[in-house]
């Protein structure tokens, strides 16, 4: 499903170079749950984002799906991530001015979906994750556990085979983040593969498998 092989990433501030990877391996087979674990700046949210096609390795090789997709340019990269990765980020990521159907049914927009289609598959997801009477409501009425919610329903809307979730219970109380975490569990029984990066000794217990990720380096089982 997912392979790095040396991979690296360096952002640039300025003249400035810092390195977020630093030559790292990671093989993840369809399927699997993992949970990536380590310290604040070691490199694991970078990791997810080169999974999900979100950005680039300065060097190395990433292939999903049993294909390299280290140089797609924009267009393919958007239209693979679209098809096939679910993206949920700890702060949410929900547009304040649409409600909370739409936007779980965004990701169906960008695939030119009809709009009944649209509307029809996004209240069936909210329903599937509790908010079937929460759909008319918007963001800022919602709470925290909600939102997030929402965020894991439009997440899940394309059926996608990668599910990403960057400390997806970080900014909830336990008993909401319990319920998250449950819903994106229950993308596996779709066929889904599923990768969190966690702080959360709870969340990472919850994983088949643990990587940890240490200066940039996936550390060796």
């Amino acid at each position: 499903m997912i392979e790095l092989a040396g991979v690296t990433k360096v952002y640039r501030k300025g003249r400035v170079e810092v390195p977020a990877l630093r030559g790292a391996d990671l093989r993840i087979a369809e399927g699997e749950h993992v949970a990536l674990v380590g310290p604040s700046g070691a490199g694991k949210s970078t990791l997810l984002y080169l999974m999900g096609l979100m950005e680039e390795p300065t060097s190395g090789r990433v292939a999903l799906f049993g294909e390299d997709v280290s140089n797609l340019g924009d267009t393919a990269r958007s239209h693979l991530r679209g098809r096939t990765i679910g993206f949920v980020f700890q702060a949410f990521n929900l547009i304040p001015q649409l409600k909370a159907w739409q936007n779980v049914a965004l990701p169906l927009r960008y695939q030119r979906v009809s709009k009944r289609v649209q509307k029809e598959r996004a209240l069936a997801m909210l329903e599937r994750v509790g908010l079937a009477e929460r759909a008319e409501h918007y963001p800022a009425e919602l709470s925290g556990g909600e939102e997030q919610r929402v965020a894991v329903a439009r997440a899940m809307v394309i059926r996608p085979r990668l599910v990403l979730a960057d400390e997806p219970t970080g900014n909830l109380d336990s008993q909401s983040g319990r319920a998250v975490l449950d819903l994106l569990e229950e993308a596996r029984s779709d066929g889904a593969t599923l990768v969190v990066v966690t702080h959360d000794p709870a969340v990472a217990a919850r994983a088949e498998r643990v990587v940890r990720v240490v200066d940039g380096r996936v550390q060796p089982d």
